[in-house]
C-alpha cells in the first residue's frame, strides 16, 4: 500500500513538473506583449496586485481608476501591460449628455504627479450599434470605426471647443482600453494606474454635435513574405509589425499595415484619406488628435485639391530619451473648413537617429461639426 501510494505521488510530481517545464518552454517563446497579457491575467486572477476599476460619477465629470499594472520589462509601443472595460458612461436612460473633453495619466506607485513615460495609450471606443440605436439613428450603425479618441505617449488631453460635444443617449456603451509603456528603465520593477476622467454637460447645454473621425495612415507591404521582404523589393514597402491586429484596407480594399518598423534617418509618408473622410457635405474640423510614436516630427493633414496643408502638427521629443514630449491638439469653435469634393492626405515626417528597433503608427483623430446628427437632436425630445 505505502508503495503504491508512493507510486502515485511519483507519477503525480512528474506529470506536475512536466506540466511546469511544457508551461514554462510555452511562456519563453511569447512575443513580449502576449507574455504581458499573460502575465497581468495572473496577477489580476489571483488578486496578488488590485485587480479592480474604480467608478465615480459626478455631476459633470466620470473619473476612472484602473486596476495595477506591473511595469517589470522595456515595452515598446503596443507591448505594455493593459486593463479594459466595459461601462455606461451615461447611465440615467431618460436623458442625453454631452461629453465635452476626457484626460489619461498614469501615476507610478508612490507619486502624486502624471509620467508620460507610462503612457502608452487610452483608447476610448463606444458600440455604436448601441450609440446609434439609443440616439433613433440606426442608418449609422456600422458606417464608420467607433471610435471616439486616443490619448497616448505626449497627448494626455483633449478639449473640445466651447459649444461642441460628443452626444450620448442613456445608457450608451463604452470600452475603455488603457496600456502602459516603458521605452527606457530597463529595471524597471514597479506598478502604474491610469486615471481617466470625462468632462460632461447636460441635454440642456444644447452644444452642436461632433463626429469623430480617426484617419489611419497606411503602408503598402510585400504580402507574398510580409515577415522577411527581400532586400531588393520596392524601398516603398514597409515591414509591417502585427497585421492581425493593425491593418486596414485602403481605398480598393486591400489590407495595408498601421504599425510598421521605422527606418533610421529621416523619412516622409503620404497616404489618401479621401475614402476615409467620407465626406457628404462641406463641413468644418474643430478639434484635432493625433495619435503617433516616437520620433514623429511634423504630422499633416494635407488639401491635395488645393495644394496646401489643412493644419499641421509639431511634435516634440526627448532628448536624453525615447518618447514624445508633446504632441499639441487642436481644438477651435470657429474650426478648419473642409470640402465634400475635395481631395486630402496625410503627411507624416519622420527621423530616427538611432539604429535600434522603433516602430511607428500615425492616426489623426478630426472631430467634424456633424449638421445630420443636429438637426436630428433638434427634432427629437432629448434636448427638451
Amino acid at each position: 500500500m505505502r508503495l503504491q501510494r508512493f507510486l502515485k505521488l511519483k507519477y503525480l510530481g512528474i506529470l506536475v513538473l512536466v506540466g511546469v517545464i511544457s508551461a514554462g518552454i510555452w511562456y519563453s517563446q511569447l512575443s513580449n506583449r502576449h507574455k504581458a497579457i499573460v502575465k497581468t491575467r495572473l496577477l489580476h486572477g489571483f488578486r496578488i496586485i488590485d485587480h479592480d476599476w474604480e467608478i465615480s460619477y459626478n455631476d459633470n465629470s466620470i473619473a476612472l481608476e484602473s486596476p495595477d499594472l506591473l511595469v517589470d520589462n522595456i515595452y515598446q509601443s503596443m507591448d505594455g501591460p493593459q486593463a479594459i472595460l466595459n461601462l455606461e458612461l451615461n447611465p440615467d436612460k431618460n436623458s442625453l449628455k454631452w461629453i465635452t473633453g476626457f484626460k489619461a495619466e498614469v501615476y507610478r506607485e508612490g507619486t502624486s504627479e502624471h509620467n508620460n513615460d507610462f503612457l502608452c495609450h487610452t483608447n476610448i471606443d463606444f458600440f455604436n450599434g448601441v450609440h446609434y440605436k439609443n440616439l433613433k439613428l440606426p442608418k449609422r450603425i456600422n458606417s464608420q470605426y467607433p471610435r471616439l479618441g486616443t490619448l497616448s505617449n505626449g497627448i494626455n488631453e483633449l478639449k473640445f471647443p466651447e459649444g461642441f460635444g460628443f452626444p450620448m443617449a442613456g445608457n450608451d456603451a463604452f470600452i475603455i482600453a488603457s496600456r502602459t509603456l516603458n521605452h527606457n528603465i530597463e529595471d524597471a520593477f514597479f506598478k502604474v494606474k491610469h486615471q481617466i476622467e470625462f468632462t460632461t454637460e447636460n441635454a440642456d447645454a444644447r452644444l452642436k454635435p461632433l463626429m469623430p473621425k480617426a484617419l489611419v495612415l497606411v503602408l503598402d507591404y510585400d504580402h507574398e513574405n510580409p515577415d522577411n521582404p527581400e532586400p531588393s523589393d520596392d524601398p516603398n514597402l514597409c515591414l509591417p509589425l502585427d497585421l492581425k491586429n493593425h491593418s486596414f484596407p485602403n481605398a480598393e480594399g486591400v489590407r495595408f499595415a498601421a504599425h510598421w518598423v521605422l527606418p533610421k534617418g529621416e523619412h516622409l509618408y503620404k497616404f489618401d484619406v479621401t475614402y476615409q473622410l467620407q465626406l457628404k457635405d462641406d463641413t468644418q474640423i474643430h478639434a484635432m488628435a493625433a495619435h503617433l510614436h516616437p520620433d514623429a516630427q511634423e504630422f499633416t493633414l494635407y488639401d491635395l485639391t488645393e495644394d496646401k496643408p489643412v493644419y499641421t502638427i509639431n511634435c516634440e521629443n526627448y532628448d536624453e530619451k525615447i518618447g514624445l514630449k508633446n504632441v499639441p491638439t487642436y481644438s477651435s469653435s470657429e474650426g478648419l473648413q473642409i470640402y465634400a469634393d475635395h481631395e486630402y492626405e496625410l503627411q507624416l515626417l519622420t527621423n530616427n537617429p538611432s539604429d535600434e528597433f522603433r516602430d511607428m503608427m500615425a492616426v489623426l483623430f478630426v472631430y467634424l461639426y456633424d449638421r445630420e446628427m443636429d438637426e436630428h437632436l433638434q427634432a427629437t425630445s432629448y434636448l427638451q
